[in-house]
């Protein structure tokens, strides 16, 4: 999950060490629970000892009589411990450091008496509970994006493992474009520990614009957001688990958000006019923007869309005029040319785009954020002059779930990377 600040982070408690005979798969064995991890070996001596930790591959525990049922989502042998379902498959041929592919079980763990049983359940829910694990979350589902699968996706990938932790869900499906940016501005927020977005990379960006139109934006803004992959580019999806280190799948995406994990996420602030959005993938001028936005027409093929509308705008390049201004990073100002005074730019161009929204009516009165105040007369400023094939601004690894346009990208460093092609 992301947030625009980091939030607190609680700390795993220690918990108490219980130990017993139980019977696993039909069998005796000794087990224990301790510094959150489940652990048991048959009885005897004899056997292998196997071990699940909870933070990392449990999703949740219920009691049902004498039956402690763990749901498990592992890549170990712990997950075929009992009965085994979904798996993790990775969908992207560029994703993290995989971690292998995991699968969906269930250890049942047959205790001596039903008030044992409780007692253990009890011990590890305190445990998870004490890791920040959401507890109840809105999911907005976009069911257009892609090749029309978010409502599939949900049902059959998303659903069980939300369902297997426990955690309280309210789903709404996304009815028409900006949808989930309405929701998202009147949503009572009291009510959800986060937003997930079931989409591509459009829906998220809804929704932060939503959060930043409210009037109470500085509480609101500080609710995690999660995505997971549905849509056409999925960039910020495969960015955020690249980051984690995790392959990219749908349920590497679920288990993320599960287990509660949070990281900064930057918001940039798009001004043309009097019309203001905010971006957290990327903003395109020119050939990207093209691709983008004149691909809509083939949005039924996926991201197929992409690559062969790339051929059609690569075979017949447009160049537009107009000039880049920025302030260099450290180690970087040697590129472009020194500016002593800030003027306009201005373009003969139309083609503009961000990924995802594109436009958002806003202005100071009715937009409660407001952009930071910036002091520019101590920036060192360069510029660089077109006409341009292309200028791509990004601020994530990953363009889409197979495009990597920026390795050391980082999602809350402050730093955007440049591509322009002249």
């Amino acid at each position: 999950m992301a947030e625009a600040q980091a939030g607190d982070q609680l700390e795993p408690q220690a918990g108490t060490a219980l130990s017993q005979t139980v019977r696993i798969d039909g069998s005796a064995a000794e087990a224990t629970f301790s510094a959150g991890a489940l652990a048991w070996r048959p009885s005897g001596g004899g056997g292998e000892r196997r071990r699940l930790e909870l933070d990392s591959e449990v999703l949740g525990v219920r009691v049902e009589g004498r039956a402690l049922k763990v749901a498990t989502f592992s890549s170990g042998d712990e997950a075929g411990a009992g009965r085994s379902s979904l798996s993790s498959r990775p969908l992207a041929r560029g994703g993290g450091r995989a971690r292998g592919d995991r699968r969906k079980g269930e250890v049942v763990v047959e205790m001596e008496s039903e008030e044992a049983a409780a007692t253990w359940g009890d011990a590890m829910r305190d445990h998870l509970a004490s890791l920040g694990r959401p507890k109840r979350l809105l999911i907005i589902v976009n069911p257009y994006g892609g090749k029309r699968g978010g409502r599939r996706i949900f049902q059959t990938e998303v659903l069980p493992l939300i369902e297997a932790a426990g955690i309280l869900y309210t789903m709404q499906e996304t009815k028409h474009r900006l949808h989930a940016q309405e929701i998202a501005h009147s949503l009572d927020l009291r009510k959800y520990d986060g937003i997930v977005c079931v989409s591509g990379d459009g829906v998220l960006v809804e929704v932060v614009n939503g959060l930043l139109q409210r009037e109470d934006w500085k509480t609101a803004i500080k609710i995690p957001l999660g995505i997971i992959p549905a849509g056409t580019g999925n960039g910020m999806a495969q960015s955020l688990l690249h980051l984690a280190g995790e392959s990219f799948s749908v349920s590497n995406a679920v288990l993320a958000i599960v287990r509660g994990h949070k990281r900064a996420l930057d918001v940039t602030s798009v001004v043309q006019g009097k019309i203001r959005f905010f971006s957290v993938l990327m903003l395109t001028w020119g050939l990207v923007a093209d691709i983008d936005i004149e691909s809509e027409k083939y949005r039924w093929m996926g991201s197929a869309r992409l690559d062969i509308y790339t051929l059609i705008r690569v075979v017949n390049l447009r160049r537009y005029n107009g000039c880049v201004l920025f302030v260099p990073a450290p180690g970087y100002e040697g590129f472009g040319h020194p500016v002593e005074q800030i003027t306009s730019c201005k373009s003969n161009g139309d083609s503009t785009g961000v990924q995802g929204d594109r436009s958002n009516d806003c202005d100071d009165e009715t937009c409660a954020y407001a952009d930071p105040s910036i002091d520019e007369t101590d920036l060192e400023w360069r510029s660089l002059d077109g006409p341009f094939v292309s200028v791509w601004v990004s601020g994530v690894p990953f363009a889409s779930e197979d495009v990597m346009a920026a390795p050391e990208a980082n999602v809350s460093l402050t730093l955007f990377w440049f591509f322009i092609i002249f």
